[in-house]
């Protein structure tokens, strides 16, 4: 399907893209609940500003930049997030066990761009533009994160 705003409806934008956008708020929020808002939070932003979306990115970058927003305002706004250490277990089979381990004891943005990029396969402008950081950022965040996550894993994950 092409990701041109031009020839999607809204309800075809929410049909194509609602399991992708809910599965990175559950990933980021590991609640079934909290997921769901954030992802309900997502499309009405991203119905309210459909119009204003350039063809600059896909519609898919566009709506996790939104998702990722709103996790960032949930969790802000949220008593239950507030002094807990982000716990992440985006994976079940047991070859991905160690990585999960190493993954759930990572800063929330290191956590974010090894997802994006290794789990979601985007590119460092594609991260960027979702984290609203500088792609020179991305770049040093990634280095930085599989330096945190070999030592993880180094000293036994």
């Amino acid at each position: 399907m092409s990701e041109s705003a031009d020839t999607l409806s809204f309800e075809e934008i929410v049909e194509e893209y609602y399991r992708d956008i809910y599965k990175l708020a559950f990933i980021m929020m590991k609640d079934r609940n909290s997921a769901e808002d954030v992802t309900q939070e997502t499309f009405l932003k991203a119905k309210r500003y459909l119009n204003n979306f350039k063809n600059t990115s896909s519609i898919k970058t566009w709506l996790y930049r939104i998702a990722m927003n709103e996790v960032k305002n949930f969790i802000k706004q949220s008593e239950k997030f507030r002094n807990a250490k982000p716990k992440y277990k985006p994976f079940a089979k047991d070859d991905f066990s160690n990585i999960r381990k190493a993954m759930e004891q990572l800063d929330r943005q290191s956590y974010e761009v090894l997802f994006f990029k290794y789990f979601k396969n985007l590119t460092d402008k594609e991260i960027a533009f979702i984290l609203n950081i500088p792609e020179g950022t991305v770049k040093s965040r990634l280095h930085s994160a599989k330096e945190k996550l070999k030592e993880v894993l180094k000293n036994g994950g």
